[in-house]
């Protein structure tokens, strides 16, 4: 199986940080580009719902909660809408210099290289709209 690893630098404190992927609008906002129009859920427990979805691209992600250790740590059984399997995604925020967080994802169970290569590039962009939504600053792309 193959698995990725993703981090950004975020200028804002691991709280708002762990709001940012935990609370469903503030999700929303970010997550995929405003013109998705997108749309999430999120049930904060574990088994609870944890869901984008875009319905002007057509697309959605239906992740269930597998663990969670506020403010620090999300584990989630990701699948997208329609596909049968699962892939395992863990978010981990940690402490940086300047009240800033780190934010490293990692992903793993793809069932091929060319869909891991898709995934990088899709967190990739995705991590980089957190920290623009933060205004940049330290705005390190990792």
């Amino acid at each position: 199986m193959h698995e990725l690893t993703e981090e950004a630098l975020v200028a804002a404190s691991v709280d708002v940080v762990w709001r940012e992927f935990t609370v469903a609008h503030r999700l929303a906002e970010w997550f995929w580009p405003s013109h998705f129009e997108t749309a999430a859920v999120i049930e904060l427990r574990e088994l609870g719902r944890w869901e984008v979805r875009s319905l002007a691209a057509d697309l959605a992600v239906e992740a269930k909660v597998l663990t969670l250790e506020p403010p620090r740590a999300l584990r989630l059984s990701w699948r997208w809408e329609g596909e049968e399997h699962a892939t395992d995604v863990e978010i981990e925020l940690q402490s940086a210099a300047e009240a800033a967080t780190r934010v490293i994802v990692r992903q793993s169970g793809f069932a091929s290289a060319e869909e891991r290569d898709q995934h990088v590039d899709g967190w990739s962009t995705c991590l980089q709209r957190l920290v623009d939504r933060h205004g940049g600053a330290p705005g390190e792309h990792l």
